[in-house]
């Protein structure tokens, strides 16, 4: 070891040892094994394991509690080696292993439980959860400052809807329950692609069509690449819908006027699910008419950049049978024109509420309205479909 001293009235001496090519200065020459593993920087001294190397001799161990006379000329210097063991516990019982990793199932297994029937949730300090339910096989890097596991059961069946109404975290299980327009399918793996919800609603259509999601944060279904690859357990997702890509332009012709419409703002009734999904836009809508002229205009709703305006109102009239009779075509005020020049097909004007709208002549084909399944909230994702698409033309 080597020893220096510092000159002056009060000098005082120091004493140097090299641990791991880092010298460390003390001014006391006794001290022990963890004193000097601090003063060599080492956080957590319970990790290491500190050896001396003495002149013509190997290495010796020493213990955190050894004290060291850092003046004896045997010592040439110190070295550490990483901890033989690691401790950590699952479901609050303590384990140990000699590995410095270990799979997921191994964990599971190890404590003792079937790994069939469960999987395994690792416990931050900061209250995270990090869950190995999807890659059981994965190694773990074990700390030894210690790890927590805890392990829970895998669910039968998980009702993604329930979930996404509510945003709450969307738990592990074996099969995903996902609600496609009106009807629920069963899906027995964590993600899904656009191609596999349609081929679950239509099995043996070639049809091209456009997939939407909704989630419970936003007023205004998602559109999803076609190779776009869905998450089920996304926080808040609530479900999908599934529009025809293409729909037919319809003639252009000149709408006879009609009567002034009647403004009493909410003069005939919606469907439950229509007024939810009206009342999430966030945006003013009302309700006028009566009979054959019931309009429900939606003010203000955001239209594609592109256009001459960034919001308009929408009205789509509403038949006396709906919902067993289709939403058809939409009608803008003002009328929306396109900053490229290009013209817009298959449009015209309509008295709707005492001002002029714009109606786009846009049709499904024949049979693609389903009666409960489509509804106002699908019928803007066809309206949206058409705005886009017009762009391009």
């Amino acid at each position: 070891m080597n020893i220096s001293e510092k000159d002056g009235h009060d000098a005082a001496r120091k004493y140097e040892a090299t641990v791991n090519e880092v010298i460390v200065t003390v001014h006391n020459p006794l001290i022990t094994g963890a004193q000097l593993l601090r003063e060599a920087g080492f956080e957590y001294i319970q990790c290491h394991s500190l050896y001396q190397k003495l002149k013509g001799c190997d290495f010796e161990k020493v213990a955190m509690d050894d004290v060291i006379d850092l003046t004896s000329p045997h010592i040439e210097h110190f070295v550490t080696k990483g901890p033989d063991v690691f401790n950590y516990t699952v479901n609050g019982e303590p384990e140990t292993t000699d590995k410095k990793s270990l799979t997921p199932v191994r964990i599971i297994e190890l404590k003792g439980v079937h790994p069939a029937n469960h999987y395994l949730i690792q416990l931050l300090p900061n209250g995270e959860r990090i869950e190995y339910a999807y890659c059981p096989d994965e190694p773990i890097t074990m700390v030894c400052t210690g790890m927590v596991f805890i392990t829970e059961k895998w669910l039968e069946v998980v009702n993604i809807e329930e979930y996404g109404k509510h945003c709450k975290p969307v738990p592990p299980a074996r099969i995903y329950r996902i609600k496609i327009d009106k009807r629920y399918h069963d899906w027995p793996h964590r993600f899904i692609t656009t191609h596999e919800l349609i081929r679950l609603e239509y099995p043996s259509s070639t049809a091209p069509f456009d997939v939407y999601k909704f989630l419970n944060t936003s007023p205004k279904p998602v559109k999803l690449n076609p190779d776009e690859k869905v998450d089920l357990t996304e926080k808040c997702l609530v479900r999908f819908t599934i529009q025809p890509k293409e729909q037919k332009d319809g003639l252009q012709v000149v709408a006879e006027p009609g009567q002034n419409p009647i403004i009493i703002r909410r003069e005939f009734s919606l469907q439950d699910e229509d007024i939810e999904f009206l009342d999430g836009l966030g945006l003013l809508w009302e309700a006028t008419g009566r009979q054959s002229t019931m309009w429900l205009i939606i003010h203000d709703h955001p239209v594609p950049d592109g256009y001459n305006i960034q919001k308009v109102d929408i009205a789509l009239l509403i038949a006396p049978t709906y919902p067993a009779t289709q939403i058809d075509m939409a009608y803008f005020c003002p009328p929306l024109v396109k900053k490229s020049g290009r013209a817009i097909s298959a449009i015209t004007g309509q008295a709707i509420d005492g001002k002029i709208f714009q109606r786009w002549s846009r049709h499904r084909q024949q049979g693609e309205w389903r009666p409960g399944v489509d509804n106002v909230s699908t019928h803007l994702c066809l309206v949206n479909n058409w705005l886009v698409k017009d762009l391009g033309r």
